[in-house]
């Protein structure tokens, strides 16, 4: 394995990007971005020019969904999700004037401004779909957004990640986030020992996803789920592809050790006060950066009628001030550069050869 890991943290991080506890924040809403009248007039000029030029997502890139005043906002949040709390709720968006069509161009557009979009899946879709197709999480290929299960904390492989709501679910789906650094904090004080567990690389099944072209045919990869570099914690965190990985006979088996830093990572970032959890409605975007907060989703039950499930777009985004990764993250990521591309999953074809880089789901075959 060519994964060095990298060197831990001497104590407990005072200070880092993304270092936060969900207790802080709970009853206030410095989190929360309220989309004010004039951007929102930007969104809509905008959404005019692409309807004049026949333009739809996902083709149509940043100068043909142009903003003239709100682009600076968005530039400055980039700036708070590398370098502050690490994520944001924009709220206030009026949902219910657009069509479908319509949201996913804001989106695309929206998403635009905030980097470049990355492959979600070996089909190579660039704008992705968070809906409940009522397959099993069980199955070896079946991606865990696909389903009604709870998402456990994880993170994705691009610098963020970008979601808006469509539709809610009948009840249940509350989004969770969580400070990866607190949780750190927090094993560092009570279990050192543990901590350096997660320093070490884990195998990581690519769930029927293909690699990069220079990492080999493996259906597994392998990287440490903790990385401290150039004074910044990073994370790369999915414990059920960790624990799915164990059915290839060429991956070790977890360890005692290794299982029980897993159980004290996940039992503290489930603790009381550490985690921030709400409610996205639609027209909601949430956008937080991958490396340092970690999202779930709690299990929900969904409408029978299958226009009315629950329903998220999502993009991965390499953003332009990203920071610069941790050597163990090149084989994966293709790059270790900040403000690079980076990341995603390869795609079986090039992406500019597929016709439709949205992911559709055939509701009537579900």
């Amino acid at each position: 394995m060519d994964n060095v890991s990298p060197a831990m943290p001497a104590a407990p991080l005072l200070a880092n990007p993304g270092l936060w506890h969900g207790a802080d924040l709970q009853d206030s809403d410095e989190w929360i971005f309220r989309f004010p009248s004039d951007a929102l007039g930007e969104i809509e000029v905008a959404l005019q020019h692409l309807r004049q030029g026949g333009l739809r997502a996902p083709n149509f890139g940043k100068a043909d969904f142009p903003l003239p005043r709100f682009s600076s906002v968005l530039l400055q949040m980039l700036e708070e999700l590398e370098h502050g709390r690490g994520f944001f709720l924009m709220r206030g968006f009026p949902i219910g004037k657009f069509t479908e069509q319509d949201a996913e161009d804001i989106f695309w557009g929206l998403g635009q401004h905030m980097g470049i979009p990355l492959s979600q899946n070996a089909d190579g879709h660039l704008l992705g779909r968070v809906r409940n197709l009522g397959l099993d999480i069980n199955k070896s290929n079946v991606r865990a957004y696909q389903t009604t299960a709870e998402l456990i904390f994880h993170n994705d492989q691009s610098d963020l990640i970008l979601l808006m709501c469509l539709k809610q679910a009948k009840s249940g789906g509350l989004s969770r986030l969580v400070s990866v650094t607190a949780i750190q904090n927090e094993i560092q004080l009570r279990r050192p020992d543990l901590l350096a567990e997660l320093y070490q690389p884990f195998y990581i099944d690519r769930r029927g996803e293909r690699g990069r072209e220079d990492e080999g045919d493996a259906p597994y990869y392998a990287m440490p789920m903790l990385s401290y570099h150039k004074g910044l914690v990073t994370c790369r965190y999915i414990r059920g592809y960790i624990e799915s990985a164990q059915r290839f006979p060429g991956v070790p088996r977890l360890t005692a050790k290794q299982i029980e830093a897993l159980d004290l990572f996940d039992a503290i970032a489930n603790e009381p006060g550490m985690a921030l959890s709400f409610q996205m409605e639609p027209g909601d975007f949430q956008i937080a950066n991958n490396y340092c907060v970690l999202h779930s989703r709690t299990s929900f039950e969904d409408y029978p009628d299958l226009e009315r499930r629950r329903h998220l777009l999502r993009l991965w985004i390499a953003a332009p001030n990203s920071r610069e990764l941790p050597p163990c993250f090149k084989e994966r990521f293709g790059t270790c550069e900040s403000g690079r591309k980076r990341g995603g999953i390869p795609p079986r074809v090039e992406v500019g050869a597929i016709a439709d880089k949205v992911e559709e789901f055939r509701l009537d075959k579900v």
